[in-house]
């Protein structure tokens, strides 16, 4: 694993450690059903931070091996999206999220690893939420013997400044979990483009 990546991930996970303190403390300190919430998603961001660092290393110092198996894209991405700690599933959610389930573009049965996928698709729309303004859509399509997922929000596209840059290890995660899908002289890609009309796209190829 690149150094530099593996310490501003390091020193990522030691910030988030450090607010999820902070956020502990103000609970004994006062019990608020609000603050409660707020310290249970920092904790499963952590969780989930500390996961695609780990496979991330496992990558880098001894590859990944996807099991893959059939699975239904439609009940895969509905899934993905109700378990999502920061999406909001009431009818009222601020960040409308779609699912092209209804398309006759979707396969009914594709193959691939689904838990390393999970994982690559969840650091995706995590990072899509951080960005969108009112919408999210996501979708499933075959394309020149390739599944092809896509998440694509509203926001302002890349170049963003922010507050607290990113580490990249949602991306580098990513690209790790593509090319562990190989199907004989074919590796698994991704994507990360901003579109001319805003917002991003992100892309995820799987021979």
């Amino acid at each position: 694993m690149n150094q530099q990546l593996a310490a501003l991930i390091v020193h990522d996970l030691k910030n988030s450690l450090g607010a999820l303190e902070g956020q502990l403390s103000a609970l004994t300190a006062e019990l608020d059903h609000e603050k409660a919430m707020q310290a249970h998603t920092t904790c499963i961001a952590l969780r989930e931070k500390m996961i695609g660092f780990l496979t991330l290393y496992k990558a880098s110092e001894h590859g990944l091996l996807a099991h893959i198996e059939a699975v239904c894209p439609a009940d895969f991405l509905r899934a993905l999206v109700h378990n999502h700690p920061l999406v909001d599933n009431r009818s009222d959610a601020k960040i409308k999220i779609t699912i092209n389930d209804n398309d006759n573009d979707m396969p009914a049965i594709a193959f691939f690893d689904e838990h390393l996928t999970e994982m690559a698709l969840d650091a995706a729309l995590q990072n899509a939420l951080r960005f969108a303004k009112s919408a999210i859509s996501i979708a499933c399509v075959k394309m020149d013997s390739e599944i092809v997922f896509t998440i694509q929000d509203d926001g302002p596209g890349l170049g963003v400044t922010e507050e607290k840059p990113s580490t990249g290890l949602g991306m580098a995660l990513c690209e790790a979990i593509a090319r562990a899908h190989q199907n004989d002289d074919r590796n698994g890609s991704t994507q990360l483009q901003s579109l001319p009309d805003g917002g991003a796209l992100f892309t995820l190829r799987l021979p």
